[in-house]
């Protein structure tokens, strides 16, 4: 089995070790911050999904919570793997350019991905995928607390 862990986020973390002036462009010291790796840890995570999703789509669907054994059904693991990379991708691109207020939003909007995910998995498969559930949940509810605090200037 394939498991997604949400660690080991040096690449991204190497760029986002800033914090934000007065005018939501961000200044140094940031990296120290829970929110900054947050935000890092959230980048790394879409990525390695994304890559999971090509290296082992059955796995990733069983992660996900819909459990799939045909090559149609992974073509769409692999859309889901894709979407994950690329939303990966543009939050690392707003840390790296340092812009605090896009982030968030960004942030903000990722949100609607794990909530979309999550009623989903709740429509397919009730509460027969409990653990399924809880991960989109609280990813959801995860990214709109760190899109409030990187707001928030914190």
């Amino acid at each position: 089995a394939v498991t997604v862990s949400n660690t080991g986020n040096a690449a991204i973390s190497v760029f986002y070790n800033q914090t934000a002036d007065s005018s939501g462009k961000i200044g140094s010291g940031i990296a120290t911050s829970s929110v900054a790796r947050n935000a890092q840890s959230n980048a790394a995570f879409a990525l390695r999904r994304g890559a999971a999703s090509f290296a082992a789509p059955r796995a990733l669907s069983e992660n996900y919570g819909i459990p799939m054994d045909d090559e149609a059904g992974f073509a769409y693991i692999r859309a889901l793997g894709a979407r994950d990379a690329i939303l990966g991708l543009i939050v690392a691109a707003f840390l790296i350019g340092r812009d605090r207020e896009s982030l968030g939003t960004t942030l903000a909007l990722c949100a609607l991905v794990g909530a979309a995910d999550f009623a989903i998995v709740a429509t397919t498969r009730g509460t027969k995928a409990p653990a399924s559930l809880a991960i989109h949940g609280t990813g959801a509810l995860g990214l709109l607390a760190v899109s409030s605090l990187v707001r928030a200037g914190r």
